[in-house]
């Protein structure tokens, strides 16, 4: 299978000149390459111009529905337009000449031994590694991320597409999940990476020392604050819905996250903002309310600023 038959999907929000390199990054690697901008409006309009004068289809969704709906407009067009694969980005990560083609041949040599893969990942993602075990042509992937999975159309077609619901965070785990427990496998392709841009890195710290234990590095990479609902609530949904088929996993997940919550509570102020933030996650999840965070709760968010020393901003 040649890169000729892969598309690639972005999802963009209020994007920068910086979008325009990392789609540039791909677009020679693929047959076409769908930009889904997810309710921006006029801001993003030059950016979203410029890709479209450099011949990329972009489209301008009039709401902000969540990553989910967004990348999964752009696979459903891909998919019309023929796509055997589609590959998601998002707009603060860029690629390598020949990160496509790498994992369409992991993905190619994998179904040649026999397994039924579900979609590939890049086995290095900024510098994290999502691959299990020792370094091969390929290997079984563990906490995907979705910019750089690269996702047959037919695997789309007979298991459904991203969980719009979740609206933000934890989408591509879900996803990584559900075709766990159907039997296909998810694979990191061997010696690949894909460069993203992780954002503001802080101090991680407790009375005002700072804290490294064993496996727990002495940072923390903060989200804005709007995003702890979603993270909590989906989070609480996934451990609901996939413990019985990946209690290793769930409970692995469940504690880093839970210390990140804890990291994330200790720094923000006020303080009570972030927690009124998890009480509403918290209901959410146990009522079964999806989609996106109630409106009231928006006000309160905005209030939050993360109070940790600044380590690192890294910005492309």
């Amino acid at each position: 299978m040649s890169a000729a038959h892969v598309w690639a999907v972005f999802s963009t929000f209020r994007p920068g000149e910086a979008a325009l390199d990392a789609v540039a990054s791909v677009t020679a690697q693929v047959e076409g390459v769908i930009v889904v901008d997810d309710g921006s409006g006029p801001a993003a309009d030059a950016v979203l111009s410029a890709l479209e004068a450099a011949g990329v289809t972009v489209v301008r969704r009039g709401a902000n529905d969540g990553i989910a709906a967004a990348l999964n407009d752009g696979i459903d067009r891909a998919r019309e337009a023929g796509a055997e694969f589609v590959v998601t980005f998002d707009q603060d990560s860029w690629v390598e000449p020949g990160f496509v083609s790498a994992l369409v041949a992991a993905h190619d040599a994998a179904t040649a031994a026999g397994d039924r893969v579900g979609l590939m990942v890049p086995e290095h993602f900024a510098g994290v590694r999502q691959q299990r075990g020792p370094v091969a042509p390929f290997g079984d992937a563990v906490n995907v991320i979705q910019s750089g999975m690269l996702i047959p159309a037919s695997v789309i077609a007979a298991e459904g597409a991203l969980r719009e619901d979740f609206f933000i965070d934890l989408v591509d785990t879900e996803f990584e999940l559900r075709l766990r427990r159907r039997g296909w496998r998810v694979l990191a392709a061997g010696g690949v990476r894909m460069e993203h841009a992780l954002g503001t890195k802080y101090r991680r710290e407790l009375f005002g020392l700072t804290v490294a234990l064993p496996g727990i590095p002495p940072e923390i990479t903060l989200s804005t604050p709007f995003r702890y609902f979603y993270r909590l609530r989906n989070r609480l949904v996934l451990n609901r819905e996939y413990f019985v088929s990946a209690p290793r996993q769930i409970a692995r997940d469940s504690l880093l996250d839970g210390i990140h919550f804890v990291n994330a509570a200790w720094v923000a102020r006020p303080r009570r903002a972030l927690l009124r933030l998890y009480r509403a996650a918290f209901v959410a999840a146990l009522r079964g309310r999806m989609g996106r965070m109630p409106a009231a709760l928006a006000p309160i968010a905005a209030e939050i600023r993360w109070s940790a020393p600044v380590i690192e901003s890294e910005q492309r």
